[in-house]
């Protein structure tokens, strides 16, 4: 049986109903290379030893855990280096004017003097205060003033 089934049960069982194909799709996608990794020993220990797997089947599916690994792999690198471009740009902000408008919709300008990340977001320094870096309207000119 292949891993494709053994995923579409599982999924059919934890929801109490049988799943379409693109739910089915879904959940194999979003599996955990240890999950995959459970999935596989389980099916090789629950065989028939009369009907054992397919050698190429055997193949497909170790290379789909390995693509699952390198996908997740990936995914982590990717994750940091958007990090660490964030940084990069907030830094460049420094010593710019910038204005801005907080959840609470309160309006504000002033000087970039530091960058910080807190609690996984990117906040600015702004007059003292921690500015959160997705609430920055503008840069340059603040608005209605009269910088060059």
């Amino acid at each position: 049986m292949p891993i494709s089934s053994v995923a579409a049960g599982a999924a059919a069982a934890s929801t109490g109903s049988t799943s379409s194909s693109t739910a089915q799709n879904n959940s194999i996608a979003s599996l955990s290379s240890n999950e995959f990794l459970k999935l596989l020993v389980t099916e090789l220990t629950n065989q028939n030893p009369l009907s054992p797997m397919n050698p190429s089947s055997m193949v497909q599916q170790t290379s789909s855990l390995s693509m699952v690994q390198l996908l997740d792999s990936v995914s982590n690198e990717l994750s940091s280096i958007r990090s660490q471009a964030g940084v990069v740009n907030a830094a460049n902000l420094i010593g710019q004017t910038v204005s801005y408008t907080t959840a609470s919709g309160k309006q504000g300008s002033g000087v970039v003097s530091g960058v910080a990340m807190a609690n996984g977001s990117l906040n600015l320094n702004i007059n003292g205060s921690a500015i959160p870096s997705s609430e920055v309207t503008a840069v340059g000119k603040t608005i209605g003033g009269a910088g060059s």
